[in-house]
């Protein structure tokens, strides 16, 4: 497959929308400037960090989804997907099982738990699409905190997503705490849909997250890239 993933590229085009919205400040002239001018730049900031946000976290949840639209494609044998894998698509379906009343419709969804279910821990057995979703394991990532992000990605195999970007971003020339920024950007972003007026992120702080999201991006791709080729290769598993 490519070296880049698909929800990679789709989120650097989006970042062409940020560059639409500040196309609307006015132009700082060398004069100072109405309260209004100002206002509306404060606006425009506050409003592209939002976006901003919306579009990285975006792009981490198709990360995931691609995982599984490969795993689908592929259908590698179970023993080549990571374990907790398997084991959120079999918990989700006992979830729903558990949730419904007594009756012919909760026997007949047990009785298939058990007949399709199955397979996914015969180790085997090539994995059957009809019973993982990229949209169940895409939901699990509920926001950007770092420890989210961990557990989700863990989810596919890779062992700390955070640590793993972290690293990436030092050999790129980039020293910078990952788990830090992230906590920054995303509570500022909390701070603005949460109608708090003191966050005013200026050019450079957004020439700086742009940057940031654009190199963490580059590192979560990379990760997930190397968590397919590991289940759709022969290559073993890590640890086997």
């Amino acid at each position: 497959m490519s070296t880049k993933l698909a929800a990679y590229e789709d989120f650097v085009n989006s970042t062409a929308e940020l560059n639409l919205l500040l196309a609307v400040r006015p132009q700082s002239p060398l004069v100072p400037r109405a309260d209004e001018a100002v206002q509306l730049e404060n606006a425009v900031h506050r409003a592209c960090l939002v976006l901003l946000v919306a579009h990285f976290e975006g792009f981490a949840k198709g990360a995931l989804s691609e995982y599984v639209d490969e795993i689908c494609a592929v259908r590698p044998p179970a023993r080549k997907v990571p374990p907790a894998f398997l084991e959120l698509f079999t918990r989700d379906r006992i979830q729903e099982i558990a949730s419904l009343p007594p009756g012919v419709d909760r026997v007949h969804r047990t009785r298939r738990l058990f007949t399709a279910f199955s397979a996914l821990w015969d180790q085997e057995r090539t994995i059957d699409p009809q019973v993982i979703s990229s949209k169940i394991l895409a939901r699990q990532m509920t926001s950007l905190k770092p420890d989210v992000l961990r557990e989700s990605f863990a989810l596919i195999g890779i062992d700390d997503i955070i640590d793993s970007a972290t690293s990436h971003l030092q050999g790129s020339g980039l020293s910078v705490r990952v788990d830090i920024k992230l906590e920054e950007i995303v509570n500022k972003r909390n701070l603005i849909a949460h109608g708090d007026y003191s966050v005013k992120p200026t050019s450079t702080d957004l020439e700086d997250y742009v940057e940031f999201f654009m190199a963490v991006g580059d590192a979560f791709s990379a990760c997930v890239v190397r968590a397919i080729e590991e289940a759709c290769t022969l290559r073993p598993l890590w640890g086997e």
